[in-house]
């Protein structure tokens, strides 16, 4: 027996599954699902975890008073690129925070490794639903 993906599969835009496209990676509330999304789509659920690993990424880098650009040359030069997946580009970094391309586990490791504040996302219960009929 030959399965086949549903068509599109699991590439899509992260931020076209949220209801406020701008809202992606820029806001510590939780997002809602699009029109016609169900919240339990796990496409949404991943958007959902991307979103909140932006966020959580974006105020770290802020804590320390840099900006993402800043912090991925202070990677490079202090040689800590090493914790970050081979292609992590400043633009590349950009689009995952907005929401324009999917994270990728390499990349959330990246993170988590960087950031105790992912980290502490990875292991909040609020991020894995354990039912489709728990809320997000």
């Amino acid at each position: 027996m030959t399965f086949q993906a549903a068509a599109g599969g699991f590439k899509y835009e992260p931020r076209s599954m949220v209801a406020v496209r701008k809202q992606f990676g820029r806001s510590s509330a939780l997002l809602q699902p699009a029109p016609g999304i169900d919240a339990s789509d796990p496409r949404f659920l991943a958007a959902q975890l991307q979103h909140r690993v932006a966020n959580g990424v974006r105020e770290a880098v802020l804590a320390q008073g840099l900006g993402l650009e800043a912090l991925l040359a202070k990677l490079t030069s202090d040689g800590g690129l090493s914790a970050m997946p081979p292609g992590m580009s400043y633009d590349r970094a950009v689009r995952i925070n907005r929401g324009e391309t999917l994270m990728q586990l390499a990349d959330l490791m990246s993170w988590a490794q960087q950031f105790e504040t992912v980290r502490e996302l990875l292991a909040d219960d609020q991020c894995w639903p354990t039912s489709l009929s728990e809320p997000v």
